[in-house]
Parts: structure tokens; C-alpha cells; sequence
């Protein structure tokens, strides 16, 4: 698995996954937004994390709105660049804030596992800018 960006730096970590976004076929690539805080949608802080086949990608938390307007935005686009790429599956993983704090340390397999289950489909137009 690869871990990509700075934590709380949203336009670099969207900078950084640009050139692995070209890597990957995006019409089959399953999009797992993971945020901690359910229901305050407003504030909500967000890691991304990205199956492309054997391909497993998860950006550090730096995207939503606790990133103020410009982590709002940044998630926007890339939400925009993702469906003009043909992608259209996209989910929403809410998870303990212990079990969030802790994505780093999880086998990658095991982190797949556990976001697959826990995932709920998303409207790619909640995270519009």
C-alpha cells in the first residue's frame, strides 16, 4: 500500500496523487472516503483511500472542511477528476475516531477488508466544491 501526501496540506496531497491517479484504470477504481465524524458533515475531515486492482492507495487526512475552504474545495476536485476519468464507484467510511487514528498501522489487506465492510455508497455530489 502506498501512503501519499502531508497531513492537513490538501492542495499538495492532491498534487501528489495526480501523477498515481495516471497509473490506474479509473472506470474500475473503488473510492473510499474516510472521515471520523459522523453527522457533522460541516466540519468533517477526510483520507481517501484508492483500489485499483492490486493497487491500494490512501492519502493522508487532508481533505473536507476541517481543512477550511480549501480542503472543501480540493476534495471537489478531486471528485470532479475521478468521475471525468470514468470513475462511479465511490463510498463513505465513517469509523471509530480510534480506529481512524490507527489506519496507518493496519495491514493493507486488513484495511481493505475493514473499508469494504464498513463503507456505504456516496453521492460524489455531497463533496462537490
Amino acid at each position: 500500500m502506498e501512503h501519499i501526501g502531508l497531513k492537513g496540506l490538501p492542495r499538495e496531497t492532491f498534487e501528489s496523487l495526480k501523477p498515481r491517479l495516471k497509473k490506474l484504470h479509473l472506470p474500475s477504481l473503488k473510492v473510499i472516503l474516510i472521515t471520523d465524524d459522523q453527522g457533522r458533515r460541516e466540519q468533517a475531515r477526510f483520507r481517501v483511500f484508492l483500489i485499483g486492482g492490486k493497487h491500494l492507495l490512501l492519502t493522508e487526512e487532508a481533505f473536507g472542511p476541517a481543512y477550511g475552504e480549501v480542503g472543501s474545495r480540493v476534495l471537489g476536485e478531486l471528485v470532479a477528476l475521478l468521475k471525468k476519468g470514468g470513475t462511479h464507484d465511490f463510498k463513505e467510511a465513517v469509523l471509530p475516531p480510534g480506529l481512524y487514528s490507527a489506519l496507518d498501522e493496519l495491514d493493507p489487506q486488513e484495511l481493505r477488508e475493514r473499508l469494504l465492510a464498513n463503507a456505504n455508497p456516496a453521492d460524489p455530489g455531497l463533496y462537490a466544491a
